[in-house]
């Protein structure tokens, strides 16, 4: 819980910060999604190395690695004084997603270890802790802390809890057989694209990290610069967001049980699209925090509800589906700022927004389609 929480700090943190840093570069949205691109791109190919050095040396070496360096950039976020500087920072900061996986694999040994499912309850953790970062660091820069002394006292912290993490004890590793995906039977990668359940789950995925990655980015952004909401109030607009995920995550699973999941993920993507609605409709700073709340407690069950369906749709070959609708979530985290940095630079914000609003009512569209109660 320490690890995830940790993890979920330090975005909230960022995101917060993010405006603050791209003003201080005069950076527009476009050249702001550029450089977020380019840190999604990086995570992708760290994550690949870090996933084979998680199942050949342990848990242990990735987290230590993976928190280390998560502080190191953030600490060098406040030395960057040039575009050139951030997009160098910020493709060393694909360092990040080795946290991230060994968070979620450390996550997978403890339920195998227990026999309990806790996922749900460390992913609201994390998300109680982005909430107070970003609370936060509204709050600090409200008294005038500059945002480069916020990114260094963040970044030592994690350098702190990265030398706790070479004693930490952790969770046994649990080495279980091959679902089947290696079988001489199994689909490529294209096949299972065409089983309609796979196509449908790698489509949610893909609308949900979409949204969810543009929010982090640009909500700060949209608050404080486009609506003229001060540092306080765009620290709570995102911490609201935060803090709906995690109460959503933690009451997510009593909802499944009462309605199904078909109900609570259809139900999600219009929700979602509701919450942006109000929030491209209104140009009350306070009115669109409102409508990030809704935006975040109705996506917090999206990405569960529809892995566990992915388990489910390619019997004997789940590994194979869940890695693909994984990497269609982690393009989108690639694609969405710079698409969405750039609608702005041509319109604006405001229209961004709308397209999202757009993908979350496909959210809903694609759930009939998939197989579940």
């Amino acid at each position: 819980m320490l690890a995830f929480a940790a993890l979920g700090f330090h975005v909230g943190v960022w995101a917060v910060l993010l405006a603050d840093l791209a003003r201080s570069l005069g950076l527009g949205p476009g050249a702001l999604g550029v450089a977020l691109t380019c840190q999604s791109a990086a995570g992708v190919a760290a994550l690949l190395v870090g996933g084979r050095l998680a199942d050949r040396f342990g848990r242990r070496p990735v987290l230590v690695v993976g928190v280390a360096m998560t502080g190191v950039y953030l600490a060098l976020l406040a030395l960057v004084e040039s575009y050139a500087a951030l997009l160098a920072v910020l493709t060393f900061s694909g360092m990040v997603s080795m946290y991230d996986l060994a968070c979620n694999s450390l996550g997978g040994d403890y339920e195998r270890q227990h026999g309990k499912k806790a996922m749900t309850l460390f992913h609201a953790g994390f998300s109680g802790a982005a909430a107070l970062g970003a609370l936060g660091s509204g709050a600090a820069l409200s008294l005038g802390i500059a945002f480069g002394t916020i990114f260094v006292f963040t970044g030592a912290a994690l350098l702190v809890l990265s030398v706790a993490a070479l004693r930490m004890p952790l969770p046994r590793r649990v080495v279980e057989a091959d679902d089947g995906g290696g079988g001489g039977a199994s689909r490529s990668m294209f096949a299972l694209l065409r089983v309609p359940a796979v196509f449908a789950c790698v489509a949610v995925v893909f609308m949900c990290f979409s949204t969810d990655a543009a929010l982090e980015g640009y909500t700060s952004i949209y608050l404080r610069d486009f609506l003229g909401a001060g540092a306080l109030l765009g620290g709570a607009g995102l911490a609201s967001l935060y803090f709906a995920g995690a109460m959503s995550r933690l009451f997510g699973a009593a909802a499944i049980l009462r309605f199904g999941e078909r109900k609570v993920l259809f139900s999600s993507g219009l929700i979602a699209a509701l919450g942006l609605g109000v929030v491209v409709a209104t140009d009350a700073p306070t009115v669109a925090a409102v409508g990030l709340l809704l935006v975040g407690v109705a996506l917090a069950p999206v990405a569960p509800i529809v892995f566990s369906v992915t388990a489910q749709a390619a019997p004997g070959q789940s590994g194979r589906a869940i890695s693909l609708v994984t990497a269609s979530g982690y393009f989108a985290f690639t694609l969405s700022p710079i698409v969405v940095g750039g609608i702005a630079d041509v319109s604006s914000l405001r229209v961004s927004f709308a397209l999202l609003l757009a993908l979350c009512v496909g959210i809903s569209a694609f759930s009939r389609r998939m197989p579940m109660k």
